[in-house]
């Protein structure tokens, strides 16, 4: 009875499949440092910063809960006529 030789497409198959292995384990170790607690930026002090900017800030800290924000949805859509008014392009 002789052994199975190792033809060389099965030993590329090996290599592959050992490198997507390392290059997995690799992520993951990588991934596991990474800061978990992501905050708001700072944008500076409150009296710098229009109307505009404070409560896009605010909606983006509330995150899904400023789907049913009122106040949110009128930010909003001040924000588009701003950015698409022809003035934008400035």
């Amino acid at each position: 009875m002789r052994a199975p030789r190792l033809s060389p497409p099965l030993v590329f198959r090996l290599v592959a499949v050992g490198l997507v292995v390392l290059i997995l384990v690799a992520a993951s170790l990588h991934l596991r440092h990474l800061p978990r607690d992501v905050g708001v930026p700072d944008l500076g002090p409150p009296g710098s910063r229009d109307r505009l900017a404070t409560g896009l800030a605010r909606c983006q800290a509330l995150g899904m809960k400023a789907d049913g924000d009122p106040a949110c949805t009128a930010i909003w859509a001040e924000n588009r006529k701003r950015f698409f008014s022809p003035d934008a392009a400035r």
